[in-house]
Formats: structure tokens, C-alpha cells, sequence
């Protein structure tokens, strides 16, 4: 399992790397936007198959997170939600649309707005990030850091375990590996802001590391709890020893919004070497 984890990053993180670093010269950091969304709609697949009724309810649900991913990240903020709002509303629309109203209806209409918001709207941060001085560094840092805290947190969690964190929601995980995986995402963040974001001080980059440590562990188990309540092990077989898009992805959508809002906020200078 581990071998396979290994070697599934070891293929995707060089080409999202360079999709990123590229990005920050290019116009609207198309290349980012292209691999981004075409994990939103990965991502939106999965979610589709778990809680929707078929393919008319997956190409909806695809269509609509896409539709709110672009929406989210390359309208104007007055734009942006009132579109992703619409989005939402199509989304129960279509799910409600044609018989009479049951309450299995009543839930995919719910988990389609859902999902249309959760992958499409907070994926949407990475683009906006990415439009920031220094941008292309931040987004590495937010990415870097959920990574370094999802590793630490296996490895401490094996070696140190012994309270549980959530054990209904997700039993393998642990007070000591999370405490770990915090402490990974501050460290490599600090490291990461000192060779490339040389003007952000080691605290605050440590502080921004984790908080979006801290997100996302909260969307690992979050995810975990959506699983459970479709009845699966994993949101889908695509990356081997990771399962599919969504289980990877989890951590780095919920960390999306507090990185944004940090590199918004810094009052540092995002001047990159």
C-alpha cells in the first residue's frame, strides 16, 4: 500500500508542480486551471457516483461543478456567488424536476448542490490564490504543507498512536498522528517560505502551514463521514494505494479557503526568488 502511495505521488506531484510554477507566466494561469479542473471534474464524478441516481444525475452533477468551479475562480467577487448560487439552484432544479417529489429525489437534489459547491467552489481558491503576488508559491506552500501533514501524520500515527481521534468516523486515526501532521504542515511551510517566499516571516508561513494542516485533517474526516454515509471504502479506484480523486483531494479543498485568505491578508510583501 505504502509502495503504491509512493509511487502515485511520485507521478502526479512533478506534473502539478510544474502546472503550478508554469501558471504564474502564463494568462490566467491556464495551465493550473487546466489541471484543476480537470481533478473538479474527477472529483465531481465520484461524488456523483456515491449519492447520485445515474448518469443523467452524474453528466449534471459534472457539468454544474465545473460551472461553479470556473465561476468561483475567474468571475469578479460581486460575480462570483451570485453564479455559484444559481449553480446551486439548477442543481436542485434538475434533481427535482419531472415526477412527483420522493425523498430519495429530495437527497440527490441536496447532494448535488452539495458536491457542486464543495469540490467546484473550494478548488475554485487555488486559481484565485494563484492570482496573488507570489501567488504560485503560496499555492505550492498550501499544497506542500496538507502533503507533509498527511505523511506525518501516517507515520507518527504508527509509530506513536495510541488515543484515538474520531474513532466512529475514521478508526485508524489518532490524537498523536494528528498532533504529528499539524507540526509537519508548520514545518514545511516555515522551510518552504524560506527558500521561496523569502519576505514572509517563518511565523506567519509556520501559522498559514497550519491552519491549512488543521482544514485539512478536517477534510480528511470529513470525507470519511460521506463515505460512511454512502456505504463505500474509498470515493472511487483511480490513484492506486490512494483510491480515487476525492481521497486525495479532500484535505487540499478544505484547506483551500484559509490559505487564500492568508496569502490575502499577509501584510508581507509576496515577492518570490
Amino acid at each position: 500500500m505504502l509502495r503504491k502511495r509512493v509511487l502515485t505521488a511520485a507521478v502526479l506531484l512533478p506534473v502539478l508542480i510544474a502546472s503550478i510554477l508554469v501558471s504564474g507566466r502564463c494568462p490566467r494561469g491556464w495551465p493550473f486551471l487546466l489541471v484543476s479542473g480537470a481533478a473538479a471534474g474527477l472529483c465531481a464524478a465520484e461524488w456523483s457516483r456515491m449519492f447520485s441516481g445515474g448518469p443523467r444525475d452524474l453528466a449534471a452533477g459534472i457539468l454544474l461543478t465545473a460551472t461553479v468551479f470556473l465561476a468561483a475562480s475567474q468571475l469578479p467577487w460581486p460575480l462570483a456567488l451570485p453564479a455559484v448560487l444559481v449553480c446551486v439552484l439548477l442543481a436542485v432544479f434538475h434533481a427535482l424536476a419531472g415526477a412527483a417529489v420522493a425523498a430519495d429525489k429530495a437527497r440527490t437534489a441536496g447532494m448535488l448542490g452539495l458536491g457542486a459547491v464543495y469540490v467546484g467552489g473550494l478548488l475554485a481558491m487555488y486559481p484565485r490564490t494563484l492570482s496573488l503576488p507570489g501567488g504560485e508559491h503560496w499555492v505550492l506552500l498550501g499544497i506542500l504543507s496538507v502533503s507533509a501533514g498527511d505523511t506525518m501524520a501516517y507515520f507518527s500515527g504508527r509509530a506513536l498512536g495510541r488515543t484515538k481521534l474520531a474513532p466512529a468516523i475514521s478508526p485508524n486515526k489518532t490524537v498523536e498522528g494528528a498532533i504529528g501532521g499539524l507540526v509537519g504542515s508548520m514545518a514545511c511551510a516555515a522551510l518552504y517560505a524560506h527558500g521561496f517566499l523569502p519576505a514572509v516571516p517563518a511565523w506567519y508561513a509556520a501559522a498559514a502551514g497550519g491552519a491549512a494542516g488543521v482544514f485539512g485533517q478536517g477534510g480528511d474526516l470529513f470525507e470519511s463521514m460521506l463515505k460512511r454515509a454512502a456505504g463505500v471504502k474509498d470515493s472511487g479506484t483511480l490513484l492506486p494505494g490512494h483510491g480515487g480523486m476525492l481521497d486525495r483531494a479532500d484535505g487540499i479543498l478544505a484547506a483551500g479557503p484559509v490559505l487564500y485568505l492568508f496569502a490575502l491578508a499577509s501584510p508581507f510583501a509576496g515577492i518570490a526568488r
